[in-house]
This record gives C-alpha cells, structure tokens and sequence, in this order.
C-alpha cells in the first residue's frame, strides 16, 4: 500500500482495510522452495492472491511443488553467481519486476568447536550467507514497491556448542539485512528477518528421540511445543504484506517464548 501524501494521516475510514494482509497480484521470488518452510512460504503467498517463482537447487522437489501451485519454477544453487543469475533472468521472463523475495535458504551443520575446521567455517558462511548477498545484487533492482524478508535462527542471537559457524552466519545475516533496509528504504522496499526456533520441520521430526528429550525439547518454549513451519511462513507472509508496511531492519523471532524465559536458571530450582 502506497502512502501517496506522507505529510498527512490517513482517516480510519479511508483504509481498505480488508486488503492490508492480502498479497493479490503481487509477485515473489522464493529461494528453497523445495521443501520445509520454503514450500510452506511458497504456498501461503499463493493462498493470499500472491505468485510466486519457486527456486530451488533440488530440481524434482522444486518441480512437485511449483506443479501442484501451478505456479513457475526454475532449478538453480543461489549461493553461486551463475545460479543467482539464472533466477534473476526467469523472474524478469515471468514477471518483469517483482514486489519482493524471501530467502529460505540455510543449513546447520552440527559438530563440536574442537572437531570444527576453517573449510567447515567457510562452507557455514557460504550456505547460509553468500546468497543473501548474491540475491541482494540481482534481485532487489528488480523490485518495485516491495519487501525482502529472510530467514534467520534464534540461533543468530545466543552461544551455543553444537554449530559453530551456524549462529555467526545467521548474526551476520541479520545484520547485512539492516544495511540493505537502510540502502532500500528510501525507494520504499523493506527488508527483515524471521528468526524461527526449534520447529518441526521434517528433519526434527524424523531424528529419533527418547520421550524424555522430546519433553525438554516442547518444554523449553513458554506455549509448551514446538513451532510448526506454517507458522513461521505465516510470519514472513505478514512481513510482506501492507500491513507490516512500517516494519523495517528488524528481526521477528518465532519461537514460542522460548528467549524469554528466565535465563539465571532460578525458575527451575523452584520446581
């Protein structure tokens, strides 16, 4: 939603309100696709009046999931030059310009800091970084009046000990997400972040757990489970939409309450 005269406030009545979290005719590039929140990402923008070009790097999944939206896709490693540009060109040859893109794309790698190399520091930072950049180069020229969003981890905001280039990439992505929002804000584009917790994404639900670590898991957020990936998308797709049209260079996490809990440790001696 345009604001055509800044200087005044627009009347209550004026708004048309029943569009503000609508994305109808609005066109979007989303990067992984395939499967996990991407899928879920790709599939609430359609079901908001929205199009979407689906991207991924896994071409069967990208292809079963852009068929069943009816909606373009294109197979292509954004985190690569050569890729990016590939989807840069199918987006222009299916839409033109673009009101935005989300940016879905990641990967933890999981060890310990003594078995954890500088090849593996770089690969963190290339999977989960590089194509921020990359797509911030091709495709942000191509937007008109829009939003970016990426996704990020609350894992970008606290130390941990079983990924260590994991958070650091993530932190960084926050980061170059504020200096795009202060580079894009004035032609009216926004750019943000949703930084999901522990979610049940297909990989959680399919590591083998005890009862008892399934418990801790769902008990460490105040709402007592764990996040499902429509309700990350759910957030990404308000970022995009009119209604989230002051939000910019901010990070939403989507974690059920779990960073608010009390951190000293005192609230578990009480029970």
């Amino acid at each position: 939603m345009k604001i055509d005269d800044p200087d005044q406030p627009l009347l209550a009545e004026t708004i048309d309100h029943h569009r503000l979290f609508r994305l109808d005719g609005n066109s979007y590039v989303v990067l992984g696709a395939g499967g996990g929140i991407g899928e879920h990402v790709s599939r609430t923008i359609v079901a908001l009046g929205g199009r979407v070009l689906c991207v991924d790097v896994n071409g069967d999944d990208v292809d079963a999931v852009a068929g069943s939206l009816r909606m373009p896709s294109v197979v292509a490693d954004v985190t690569t030059e050569a890729g990016i540009d590939i989807a840069a060109t199918r987006a222009i040859a299916e839409f033109g310009q673009i009101n935005g893109y989300v940016d879905v794309i990641g990967r933890m790698h999981r060890t310990q800091i003594a078995d954890y190399g500088l090849a593996e520091w770089d690969q963190d930072f290339r999977v989960n970084l590089a194509h921020a950049f990359l797509a911030a180069r091709r495709l942000s020229p191509l937007i008109s009046h829009g939003a970016i969003v990426h996704v990020s981890s609350v894992m970008g905001s606290h130390g941990g000990r079983t990924a260590p280039g994991y958070g650091p990439a993530k932190a960084a992505l926050e980061v170059w997400s504020k200096e795009l929002a202060a580079e894009h804000g004035p032609r009216g584009v926004r750019v943000n972040v949703v930084a999901p917790g522990l979610f049940l994404s297909p990989r959680v639900a399919a590591t083998p757990r005890s009862s008892n670590d399934s418990r801790i898991l769902a008990g460490r957020p105040m709402l007592g489970r764990l996040g499902q990936p429509f309700e990350i998308a759910a957030t990404v797709a308000f970022l995009l939409s009119p209604a989230a049209g002051y939000i910019t260079g901010t990070t939403i996490p989507v974690e059920g309450g779990s960073l608010s809990r009390d951190s000293t440790g005192l609230d578990d001696l009480l029970n």
